[in-house]
């Protein structure tokens, strides 16, 4: 199963931006059996304060820390896509991907 897990640099839930004390995507390809290499994701966010979110489903866009360049700096690429929420404690939020993943590069799954 080939999956990865990146660092989100920044993300907006709608036109909002969050603010972060650190955030991961994960992503894993479907393989085996019925599996049609579709991806599954999910975003795991600890926010500076509380954020007041339903458990529904909401578009989100994050910028994803994919690489570092030559001279030391981050390298980051624009995903979007649309995730539920599916648990919220205190500044710790859990989202399922709802479909595709916009601008995810399967060259990074390993």
């Amino acid at each position: 199963m080939r999956h990865v897990q990146l660092t989100i640099a920044t993300i907006s839930l709608g036109p909002r931006p969050l603010a972060l004390r650190h955030g991961t995507l994960q992503v894993v390809e479907r393989t085996g059996g019925a599996a049609d290499g579709s991806l599954d994701w999910e975003l795991v966010l600890h926010t500076i304060d509380v954020e007041p979110v339903s458990h529904a489903v909401h578009p989100f866009s994050l910028d994803v820390v994919t690489d570092i360049d030559e001279d030391g700096r981050l390298v980051t690429e624009r995903y979007e896509g649309n995730a539920l929420l599916v648990r919220a404690v205190d500044q710790s939020l859990v989202f399922r991907g709802d479909g595709d993943l916009s601008g995810f590069d399967r060259n990074l799954l390993s």
